[in-house]
């Protein structure tokens, strides 16, 4: 049985609550990775402009922005590690965030919907929707690829290198409701 987690962070301030989600994001990671010997990266974001999607089924949206690529070298049940790829940071109406393993390459990847101490092993991708006072995340029953046109040969020499691909899938929210999204992406790591 697959799990999701769905948080609700109220608060009638949009900063303050923008706030409170990125410590519930830190608290989360950290009780993920365990205690670690070096200081957590900070995001790599981009040089231009460069992520797209369209969202349609149970709701509808479009997505339009900055990717960032983050790499996590302690995160997963193992701590084996994994990158993050998302459309921007912060609050926003729609958001994706790819999970890809440390190990991946371009090329056409399957999406999957990884049971949680697998998160990183397989490419899995996580929607998620700002509902005013809480989040949504959906990700569930995924079904669809990713493909990888360009990626960083080397996770130590991630700045300036570019990262490319397109992807169509589709997954579930809590309710079991359809959701499909399709898109690219292109932009260079600062």
């Amino acid at each position: 049985m697959r799990k999701s987690v769905h948080l609700r962070v109220t608060h009638p301030n949009p900063p303050f609550r923008a706030l409170s989600l990125a410590c519930l994001a830190l608290i989360l990671t950290c009780c993920r990775e365990g205690p670690s010997q070096t200081e957590s990266p900070a995001p790599a974001e981009t040089k231009a402009a460069g992520f797209e999607a369209i969202i349609s089924g149970a709701y509808e949206g479009k997505i339009s922005g900055t990717g960032v690529l983050i790499l996590l070298p302690k995160a997963g049940f193992e701590h084996q590690g994994y990158f993050f790829v998302a459309d921007a940071q912060g609050i926003r109406a729609h958001g994706l965030t790819f999970v890809l393993p440390r190990g991946i390459a371009p090329g056409k990847h399957t999406l999957e919907s990884p049971a949680p101490f697998d998160i990183g092993t397989a490419p899995s991708v996580r929607v998620d929707r700002d509902m005013g006072d809480s989040v949504l995340s959906s990700q569930l029953n995924t079904s669809g690829f990713l493909h990888l046109i360009a990626f960083p040969h080397s996770e130590n020499q991630l700045s300036g290198s570019d990262v490319r691909g397109s992807f169509e899938f589709e997954t579930e929210d809590l309710r079991g409701r359809r959701i499909s999204v399709s898109g690219r992406f292109s932009f260079t790591v600062k």
